[in-house]
C-alpha cells in the first residue's frame, strides 16, 4: 500500500495560509499558537485544509470526519493571534490575505511512530534531521512524481491497521492510500497528497 504526505499548494489562488510559533511543536503543546500569514497567502478563503509549515491544520468538521473513519489521529486546538500588520492596519478588512470569516480550525497529528525498513532512501544528518530521497515533491504548483524504487518503506507487520503514523525520531508524518481515497471522495479543498513510499 502506498503512503503519502498531506500538504497544500503554497499560494494556492484564493486560499489563506498560516504560520506557527517557532517555539512550539504540535505534539508537545496543549494549544498551538498560529497567525494568518501574508507572505505565502493566495487569498483570504479558508480551505478544508490550511497551509501551515510545520503542522497539519484543517477545519474542525474535517478532523471530526477523519477521526470518525481513522481514529489514530489526535488534535490540538489553535490560538489564532493577530499579526503586527493586523494590529496597525487602519482597516483590517482590506488586508487581502486576512480571512474575515470565523471558521473553527484544529491542528492534527498521528501519535504512533514506526521505524522504516533499511531499503528506505533517507539521509540523516548529525543533528538528527531526516531527509527523504526520491519521494514525490512539489515545486510551486507542480508535483514531481516519486522516483521508481525510491522513497520510504515500512513493514506491514509493524504498521498494522494504522492509517496515520510518523517516522520514528522525526517530524515526518504519513497517511495511507485509504486516507487519500477518503479525502478525495469527500471533495476536500486545498489538499494535496504526495506519494512518499509504501507499506510492504
Amino acid at each position: 500500500m502506498k503512503i503519502y504526505k498531506i500538504t497544500n499548494i503554497v499560494g494556492n489562488e484564493g486560499f489563506a495560509c498560516m504560520r506557527l510559533s517557532n517555539k512550539q511543536y504540535v505534539r508537545e503543546v496543549e494549544v498551538l499558537d498560529v497567525w494568518w500569514d501574508d507572505w505565502c497567502s493566495g487569498g483570504k478563503k479558508i480551505g478544508d485544509f490550511v497551509e501551515c509549515m510545520g503542522a497539519d491544520i484543517c477545519k474542525v468538521s474535517v478532523f471530526e470526519e477523519l477521526h470518525r473513519h481513522f481514529d489514530t489521529i489526535k488534535s490540538v486546538p489553535l490560538r489564532i493571534n493577530k499579526t503586527q500588520k493586523e494590529l496597525t492596519a487602519k482597516n483590517p478588512k482590506r488586508l487581502r490575505w486576512l480571512p474575515q470569516e470565523e471558521v473553527p480550525l484544529v491542528a492534527f497529528y498521528p501519535p504512533e511512530s514506526f521505524d522504516c525498513l533499511p531499503q528506505s532512501t533517507i539521509v540523516k544528518n548529525e543533528l538528527g534531521g531526516v531527509r527523504l530521497i526520491g519521494g514525490a515533491e512539489m515545486k510551486g504548483d507542480i508535483i514531481i512524481p516519486r522516483e521508481e524504487g525510491k522513497g520510504i518503506f515500512f513493514s506491514k507487520e509493524v504498521v498494522g491497521d494504522y492509517d496515520f503514523f510518523t517516522l520514528k525520531g522525526s517530524g515526518h508524518s504519513f497517511c495511507t492510500e485509504r486516507v487519500k481515497t477518503f479525502c478525495e471522495a469527500q471533495g476536500y479543498e486545498n489538499v494535496v497528497f504526495l506519494e512518499k513510499g509504501e507499506i510492504i
